[in-house]
């Protein structure tokens, strides 16, 4: 392990023009990143050229290059690289988002080993994102999974706990992957964060937002009856798939059933409900791959 080293991994696909903001802002922080690991999933739009340049320019840089395994394939890659390289901390950033002047130095002084901290996020319009769940429903299944979610009241704390926080910013210790392993690798998009975290949290460590580091949205939140279909197939089936593997006997069991039902009754065709019996079925018997057994041997080959 390289002492107090900070990692900081970028998951990208097509959106080179964002990307250049995102890299910018890590590379011109007050407190100085170590390495910038970046995993490409197959970008068509000049990404990867850029990305070859820049890693050729700049020593910080490290380029992987996959094919479009979605977000949390991209996470599964970036995590598992930066925990091989020996990194001790990890900051997780996605690539519309731009984290300002002093963000890693303000979550770099209130480093703890047994804290997850995730910066406060900001809208386009430059209010605060208030998105954050602090709060998960897992014993319910006749209520939200999203149980309780920040609100202004809790702007005047300098640390928010929260169960769910996002990739979006998030800055942990390497001992994290060490005891749960990776994000959910076939998640693809949405999700991996929740499952992520409330791992993270049963295995003791601490969520929350430290409010004194900031960043950026660089795009609007989609809402959910704007969703395609298949963003919406991942949208429903991993949830499905959390309250599968983290739910108590009766959320395991009925609030699938639930969410399903709804997700049927706001379909607009034949073909929505289609996606949504086939991600109904895919979530209920989803099998966790999270990687353990990866880190595992990597900490087992370092000894």
């Amino acid at each position: 392990m390289i002492s107090d080293s900070v990692a900081t991994v970028v998951i990208t696909y097509n959106r080179l023009e964002l990307l250049k903001k995102v890299i910018a802002g890590l590379l011109n922080q007050t407190k100085e990143v170590d390495k910038i690991i970046v995993i490409n999933n197959g970008s068509t739009d000049g990404t990867l050229d850029y990305l070859q340049k820049l890693e050729k320019d700049n020593s910080k840089i490290k380029v992987i290059t996959q094919g479009n395994l979605g977000g949390s394939g991209g996470q599964f890659t970036g995590f598992k690289v930066a925990f091989e390289m020996g990194y001790e901390w990890i900051w997780q950033m996605d690539d519309d988002v731009v984290v300002r002047l002093n963000c890693l130095e303000e979550l770099f002084k209130a480093r703890k080993k047994e804290m997850i901290y995730s910066p406060l996020r900001y809208s386009v319009d430059g209010t605060v994102f208030y998105n954050e769940t602090i709060k998960f429903n897992l014993t319910n299944p006749f209520k939200s999974f999203w149980l309780q979610i920040i609100s202004q009241e809790d702007l005047d704390k300098d640390f928010i706990p929260a169960e769910g926080l996002t990739f979006e910013g998030a800055f942990f210790h390497r001992s994290v992957i060490e005891k749960i392993g990776l994000p959910q690798k076939n998640f693809f998009i949405f999700a991996d964060d929740s499952d992520f975290f409330i791992r993270a949290k049963r295995a003791g460590f601490t969520p929350g937002i430290l409010t004194s580091a900031k960043l950026d949205r660089l795009l609007l939140a989609e809402p959910f009856k704007l969703m395609h279909t298949p963003r919406r197939y991942y949208f429903i089936r991993n949830q499905i798939a959390v309250d599968r593997m983290h739910g108590n006997f009766v959320v395991k069991n009925l609030r699938p059933l639930i969410y399903s039902v709804k997700w049927i009754f706001r379909s607009n065709s034949f073909s929505d409900i289609k996606y949504t019996i086939k991600a109904f079925v895919d979530g209920w018997f989803y099998k966790s791959y999270d990687g353990i057994e990866i880190i595992n041997e990597i900490i087992k080959n370092g000894q």
